[in-house]
């Protein structure tokens, strides 16, 4: 038998060369899963979708918690926000550019470790007002949300997510903002030629029924896009995410109930029998 082709780690250390490759196999796997979890789930036109506006006044506000997310720039000093400041602390999270999806419920203790420290959001108050908010299971999972919500996109226009799904979910996502945003300029535009040639008794009537109009195109689009999304249904890369929906969602619950895992623990305890199904 010619064996020359064979690499040497196969028939010197078969054992070790099998499971390195099946632990490969299994990270792939999770890599899928959590970000079509992600996309499936967080991937909305408004970030009200996700976390409405009207929440309790002693929990921290979407506003408030997308500012600690995003940078903020004052003259010439900009503070990093916390997807910045994730991707500078944690190259070893990407491969060649592309994120791997397995740190995401890292990615959400470390946003939850960063609200909670007075020293990147600078003040107590705020600081312990996070802290009170992530005891509310309810308000938690609603900053989950928005917290993958933001990463998706940053990563998409970064070129880094690497799912089919996901890419989809997120373009269609941002045309749809694009569209309803020149929707808007051109209804704004309409009620104010209105109001010009034929005077302001009746605007609020006409700016009523531009809303109207408005309101019925987003639910179209979003109508759309739900058919658009079953599609995906069929696909390898969806049926990967079921086989592992339930074990993320609770993976994520484990932070809430402070009881993190890192990704590369939980691979490592994955059986050949998982990965064989």
């Amino acid at each position: 038998m010619n064996t020359q082709h064979i690499p040497a780690v196969i028939y010197k250390e078969p054992e070790l060369f099998y499971e390195a490759k099946i632990r490969e196999e299994i990270l792939k796997r999770y890599n899928i899963a959590f970000e079509v979890f992600m996309a499936e789930q967080y991937s909305k036109i408004h970030y009200s979708e996700l976390m409405e506006d009207d929440v309790d006044e002693s929990l921290a506000s979407r506003q408030r918690l997308i500012s600690w997310i995003n940078d903020n720039t004052r003259g010439k000093e900009t503070r990093a926000g916390i997807l910045t400041k994730y991707m500078l602390e944690h190259p070893e999270h990407f491969e060649n550019g592309i994120w791997q999806a397995r740190y995401f419920s890292y990615f959400v203790y470390y946003a939850k470790n960063l609200l909670t420290d007075e020293t990147f959001v600078k003040k107590k108050q705020i600081a312990d007002e996070f802290k009170k908010s992530f005891k509310n299971e309810e308000w938690y999972w609603k900053a989950v949300a928005v917290l993958g919500a933001k990463l998706l996109e940053y990563l998409y226009d970064m070129n880094a997510l690497q799912t089919d799904i996901a890419k989809a979910y997120v373009r269609q996502i941002k045309l749809s903002r694009q569209l309803l945003k020149s929707i808007g300029k051109i209804t704004g535009r309409v009620a104010k030629n209105f109001g010009e040639n034929y005077g302001y008794d009746s605007i609020e009537e006409v700016r009523e029924a531009i809303f109207a109009i408005k309101q019925s195109i987003e639910e179209t689009f979003k109508q759309q896009m739900e058919m658009s999304y079953k599609i995906f249904t069929s696909q390898k890369e969806y049926r990967i995410y079921l086989a592992y929906h339930e074990t993320i969602k609770n993976d994520i619950l484990e932070i809430y109930k402070e009881v993190p895992k890192l990704p590369e623990q939980k691979a490592v305890q994955v059986t050949i029998m998982e990965y064989t199904h």
